[in-house]
């Protein structure tokens, strides 16, 4: 069954508001992995020292209702949409939420080419050799997702 038109694509970074433990991320990816099933959202979350990257797709105004509580979260601040716009096909269809801890470098070197949007709204989409290295990586990792 061919995705809905309404598709969409969102990446946003964001800094973690005190010290994160392998603990609490686990809690709360288990808990966004329940809602993304029930709100057909899928994608991965990156984290590294304090850093958070997250790659969420899936239908609107899903997507926008995830981000605003996001947006809300005591858990993080700083955060930046780094692209968002419609998508033809999913990247990470399989996951309703992957999640990996990774080296900052790896954070710096997805997020480095991505210019900051000037304002809220549609940005352009990735560049495709961003969403080349999240899909590798999320290959890569695809046991311990």
């Amino acid at each position: 069954m061919p995705e809905p038109s309404s598709l969409y694509s969102l990446l946003y970074r964001s800094e973690a508001s005190r010290a994160v433990h392998e603990v609490t991320l686990t809690t709360l990816v288990r808990k966004a992995r329940l809602y993304n099933q029930q709100a057909r959202i899928t994608g991965m979350l990156l984290y590294a020292k304090g850093q958070f990257l997250q790659l969420l797709e899936g239908p609107e105004p899903a997507l926008s209702d995830l981000y605003a509580r996001i947006n809300d979260d005591a858990r993080h601040y700083d955060v930046t949409t780094l692209a968002y716009g419609p998508i033809e096909l999913r990247a990470f269809g399989r996951w309703p939420l992957a999640y990996a801890s990774v080296n900052a470098a790896f954070l710096e070197s997805v997020a480095k080419c991505l210019p900051r949007p000037a304002a809220v709204g549609l940005t352009a989409p990735p560049c495709p050799e961003v969403a080349q290295l999240l899909r590798d990586f999320a290959k890569e990792h695809d046991q311990q997702l």
